[in-house]
């Protein structure tokens, strides 16, 4: 959990097509930012990659329940809601 593979953190290229004014602007863009050609496209779309997020102590503690053979167990959401105590209509 939260544990990745080498290959996770592995570079790949990509190639993307464009014209060579496009490609002549691009370079401009990322020499002015004094970024390289990967940095400079990545930080526009890194803010809409996935973010890894670590379980708050809550959620750590009801995993290590359920690991312990602790906990509730149901058998349906409706199984779930009653020993809940709450109706699935509230």
């Amino acid at each position: 959990m939260g544990a990745h593979s080498q290959a996770h953190h592995e570079k790949v290229k990509i190639t993307i097509e464009c014209t060579l004014d496009e490609r002549t602007y691009i370079k401009m863009l990322a020499a002015k930012a004094h970024l390289d050609l990967s940095e400079f496209i990545l930080s526009y779309l890194r803010s809409d990659f996935p973010q890894e997020r670590k379980p708050n102590k809550e959620t750590m503690e009801a995993i290590q329940e359920l690991r312990e053979g602790r906990g509730i167990k149901c058998e349906s959401i409706d199984d779930f809601w009653e020993k809940m105590g709450m109706s699935p209509n509230a």
